[in-house]
């Protein structure tokens, strides 16, 4: 009786530590998902342009207006990113680079919402984020560059290929023209059927 009862505990204690393990790889992966990352960084954005638009005087507006240029900067990042990524064109290490950058801006946003409300001003921190917003443009030009050579690949095999089926075409319009109408001769000249009639 005292072994059944060992070994239905320790049955017992193993699936509650599977689930228990289960449970929090379920949890971390909602937290780590697109879904959640983005309404996050939505309410931030909200939270930040409303401090920002408040019709009453509110100390360092600017820095609201900065961290929701940052933000609207890495979503399109990340949109013309996913639109390349779709579309088969060539990134390099712009996936790689890309978290490096993220974490960079989200620690600028930070900074810049702590300076909302504050009276203090972030000049090397506005600075940070000039800096950061002329890279972010930067490099969403250079997707958006990236996603117009599949297109001219894909143009030019086209082109290339209707070039091949159009002279596959003649080619054989021209064997099945010109081969009812001859007939060979003994010493190689193709005469007409009428000819040889006559």
């Amino acid at each position: 009786m005292l072994e059944f009862l060992a070994m239905t505990a320790l049955v017992v204690s193993l699936v509650v530590g599977l689930l228990g393990v289960l449970a929090w790889r379920v949890v971390r992966r909602v937290l780590r998902s697109r879904l959640v990352t983005t309404g996050t960084q939505m309410v931030a954005d909200g939270v930040l342009t409303l401090a920002a638009c408040r019709p009453r005087p509110v100390p360092n507006r600017v820095a609201a207006l900065h961290a929701v240029r940052v933000s609207r900067g890495h979503r399109l990042l990340r949109q013309r990113v996913a639109e390349a990524q779709r579309a088969g064109a060539y990134l390099g290490d712009v996936p790689s680079v890309l978290p490096r950058l993220e974490a960079e801006g989200r620690r600028i946003r930070e900074g810049l919402g702590r300076l909302v409300g504050s009276a203090t001003t972030g000049h090397d921190l506005y600075s940070q984020a000039d800096s950061h917003l002329r890279t972010l443009a930067d490099l969403t030009e250079a997707v958006s560059g990236a996603m117009t050579v599949p297109g001219a690949d894909e143009t030019l095999a086209r082109d290339a290929e209707e070039a091949a089926l159009g002279l596959r075409l003649h080619a054989a319009a021209y064997s099945e023209l010109m081969s009812p109408l001859t007939a060979r001769t003994g010493d190689g000249v193709s005469v007409p059927p009428r000819a040889q009639a006559s």
